[in-house]
C-alpha cells in the first residue's frame, strides 16, 4: 500500500455540479463508523465537462465543504479523490506471459494502441487481475488520464490545504462501494450511475472492471426539458420530476412524453453497450443484472421501467454494503448520491469488514 491503513482519509467526490465528502472512523470492534459527511452545490461554469475553469472558486468551495459538514467533523488533511469520468480511460487488456520487470514497458506499448492521446501526455496506472495459470496471458486493468487534468485537480486540493494521497477513476470507487469485496461469484453486472450532469456505465465481470462508458445523459437535462416544456422555473421542474417520476398515477400527458424520450435514450445506449460487450468480449458471460446508483436511481419507478424495456433484473445499489456497522445517518435516498465518495473513503482501509 502507498500509506498506512490506519490513517483516516476523506473520500472526496468532485463532479460538475456538486462536491461530496465522507470520512470514516474505525471503532473498537474494527467496524467502520461514519465520522462526517458533507455536500454542496457548485455554481455553473466552475467545472465544465471535467475541465476546471475557475480553480480559485473550486478551491474555496472545497474549503467550505469541509469546514461546514452536515454531520460530524472532518479532522484529517488526507484525501482520496476521483478524476472526471469523461476525461479518463479504463480498460481490461491482456498481455503475453512475462516477468514483472517487463510488464511496465509492455503495458505502455499496449496503452498506445488504445488511447487517443500521446502516452507521454498522460499518467498511467495498472494492476494485474487474478492469478493466471503459468503460460496464460496476463489480464491487466489499465487506467489512463491526461496530465493536465490530473495536475489541475491536484492543485485545487493542495491550495485547499489538503494532502491528496490518491486519485482514482470514478468507476473504481463505485464498484468498491457497491459490490461485495468477499464475493467470488462470476456474475456479470452492468452498473449504471445516474448522475446529475452525466450518466456512466461500468461493465463488471470476472471480479474486474472490463470497460466504462460515459454518456451525456443526465438528471439536469431532464429537468431542463421539463422546465422548457411547461414554462416553469428550474426549481419547479426539479420538484415535478422528483414527485412524479414514472408513477403511472402522476406521470401523464406531456410530462410522460418528456420522461419517455429522455429515458429511452438511456435504454438505447444500454443496448448499444450490450452489443459492444458481446462483440469485444465473446468468451465472457452475458450480463445478468443491472445495478443503479447515483442520485437518479431515486427516480420513482425507473427500475421497473428499465426492467420492462431491457428484460433483465434491475436492482438499486447499496453503498453501505461493505460497511458492517450501525445504519448510516444518511437516508437511503441520500446515500445513493454519495456512492463515489463512500468508495473513495474505503480505498485506504486494508480490512473494513468483519
Amino acid at each position: 500500500m502507498l500509506f498506512r491503513p490506519h490513517i483516516e482519509v476523506i473520500g472526496l467526490d468532485i463532479s460538475q455540479r456538486s462536491l461530496k465528502a465522507v470520512q470514516f472512523a474505525r471503532g473498537w470492534s474494527s467496524k467502520l463508523k461514519l465520522r462526517a459527511f458533507s455536500d454542496i452545490e457548485l455554481d455553473k461554469g466552475i467545472i465544465v465537462e471535467g475541465d476546471i475553469k475557475q480553480g480559485a472558486a473550486l478551491t474555496e468551495a472545497v474549503k467550505r465543504l469541509l469546514a461546514y459538514p452536515k454531520y460530524g467533523k472532518f479532522n484529517t488533511p488526507y484525501v482520496v479523490s476521483c478524476l472526471p469520468e469523461q476525461k479518463t480511460f479504463i480498460k481490461l487488456v491482456d498481455i503475453p506471459p512475462m516477468s514483472k520487470e517487463e510488464i511496465g514497458q509492455a503495458i505502455k506499448w499496449e496503452a498506445e494502441h488504445h488511447i487517443p492521446i500521446p502516452i507521454e501526455e498522460t499518467y498511467m496506472d495498472w494492476q494485474l487481475i487474478g492469478k493466471p495459470a503459468p503460460g496464460q496471458r496476463l489480464p491487466v486493468l489499465l487506467g489512463v488520464a491526461p496530465k493536465g487534468i490530473v495536475e489541475s485537480y491536484q492543485k485545487v486540493l493542495a491550495d485547499a490545504g489538503l494532502i491528496n494521497l490518491a486519485q482514482e477513476i470514478e468507476a473504481e470507487a463505485v464498484t468498491r462501494a457497491l459490490l461485495p469485496i468477499d464475493d467470488s461469484s462470476q456474475d456479470t453486472i452492468m452498473i449504471v450511475d445516474l448522475g446529475f450532469s452525466r450518466t456512466s456505465i461500468c461493465l463488471w465481470t470476472d471480479n474486474s472492471i472490463q470497460f466504462t462508458v460515459s454518456l451525456p445523459l443526465s438528471g439536469e437535462k431532464l429537468t431542463d426539458a421539463i422546465a422548457k416544456t411547461f414554462n416553469i422555473t428550474w426549481e419547479e421542474a426539479e420538484k415535478t420530476k422528483i414527485i412524479c417520476g414514472f408513477d403511472p398515477d402522476k406521470c401523464r400527458g406531456s410530462l410522460q412524453k418528456i420522461l419517455d424520450q429522455e429515458v429511452d435514450q438511456l435504454i438505447k445506449k444500454i443496448k448499444e453497450t450490450f452489443d459492444f460487450y458481446a462483440e469485444h468480449f465473446p468468451n465472457s458471460a452475458p450480463v445478468n443484472q443491472i445495478m443503479l446508483c447515483g442520485g437518479g436511481a431515486n427516480f420513482k419507478f425507473i427500475d421497473s421501467y428499465l426492467k420492462d424495456a431491457l428484460g433483465l433484473p434491475i436492482v438499486v445499489g447499496n453503498p453501505w454494503l461493505n460497511l458492517k456497522s450501525t445504519p448510516p445517518v444518511l437516508t437511503r435516498a441520500a446515500l445513493l448520491s454519495y456512492t463515489t465518495a463512500v468508495g473513495l473513503g474505503l480505498r485506504v482501509v486494508e480490512r473494513y469488514y468483519d
